[in-house]
């Protein structure tokens, strides 16, 4: 999961939620790329971060905007993040004599504005959570900092702030993940997206 580096974070507030991510892609010490994408929007509520081989994070990519999008035909409605969640666990699942070498978070609100945050391995076995989720190669150090900044019911401005720091003092302590960060802010209003400067060497 190391070999291409990167790291996630999902953060919960009042009616609302955070995700952000670093922006280096690379090749084990070796830097290829600095705005590569981790945190792909499935809808206006629901968005979806990986980590891992970057070849199979496309391959899922693919694959589950193919499926959200006959869903939507069929329904006639956009997909809520607890079917999302199943949809992902079954497509990981499916493969797993032959598994996608890819770590998933999903975040979202639902049609009541409530929040669901949700970590996955690369079999889809589920990890729940209702205040915040660390995934990628610092995950164990952004769940610290976490733990340490994080406050129930936090409005968007606050949580904002407190995620941008946590990915900051997260990333200055891993040197595969990095190069700037970008934060996705999604409320009842919409979603707000702004980069963030990190170390950059």
């Amino acid at each position: 999961m190391d070999y291409n580096g990167g790291s996630i974070i999902v953060m919960g507030g009042k009616n609302c939620f955070a995700i952000a991510s670093d922006l280096r892609f690379g090749i084990d010490n070796f830097t290829v790329e600095k705005k590569a994408p981790k945190i792909f929007k499935i809808n206006e509520k629901l968005f979806i971060g990986m980590i891992g081989l970057f070849g199979d994070i496309s391959t899922i990519r693919q694959i589950l905007d193919y499926k959200t999008s006959i869903y939507s035909l069929k329904k006639s409605e956009k997909i809520k993040p607890f079917g999302f969640s199943n949809m992902l666990s079954n497509l990981l699942y499916h493969h797993r004599f032959a598994p996608f070498l890819v770590e998933t978070i999903i975040a979202g609100l639902d049609e009541k504005n409530n929040l669901f945050i949700e970590s996955k391995d690369i079999l889809g076995a589920k990890s729940a959570s209702s205040d915040y989720a660390t995934i990628g190669t610092c995950s164990e150090s952004l769940y610290g900092i976490c733990q340490i900044f994080w406050k129930p019911d936090m409005n968007g401005e606050e949580l904002f702030k407190t995620i941008s720091n946590c990915l900051i003092l997260g990333l200055n302590r891993n040197c595969v993940s990095g190069w700037g960060g970008i934060v996705h802010l999604v409320s009842k209003k919409g979603v707000t997206s702004k980069l963030i400067q990190t170390r950059m060497d």
